[in-house]
């Protein structure tokens, strides 16, 4: 099973600052969704990327720099798993969707884990 790592989360909340949210535990938990977390292990997850230097003003890379220097958060995202079923809504193209079966689908294509 997946875990969340640097590169994914500094992905994850370099997504939603660039449309202009600001870090903190309603971002997180939107862009979280996917992975098996509850709220408390958010505001951990908050506390840290403040106390790393985690801003709005970063790029992904410096995000996650960051994110790896600071070995309680790193212990706390090895955790963290993604859940069985991942979707990715998009408003410009298509969607995604991975129910954790090997199957994905794009918009009306559907591939399952032998090539059909």
């Amino acid at each position: 099973m997946e875990v969340l790592t640097a590169a994914i989360l500094s992905g994850l909340i370099y997504d939603g600052v660039k449309t202009g949210a600001t870090i903190g535990f309603d971002m997180l938990k939107s862009k979280l969704q996917g992975w098996l977390i509850d709220d408390a292990q958010i505001n951990l997850i908050v506390e840290e990327l403040k106390e790393a230097g985690v801003n709005e003003d970063l790029a992904p890379h410096a995000i996650e720099r960051k994110i790896n220097e600071q070995q309680k958060l790193v212990s706390l995202l090895e955790k963290i798993h993604l859940s069985g079923e991942v979707s990715q809504v998009s408003n410009i193209g298509h969607n995604i969707n991975n129910n954790g079966s090997g199957s994905v689908s794009v918009g009306n294509i559907n591939v399952n884990n032998e090539g059909k």
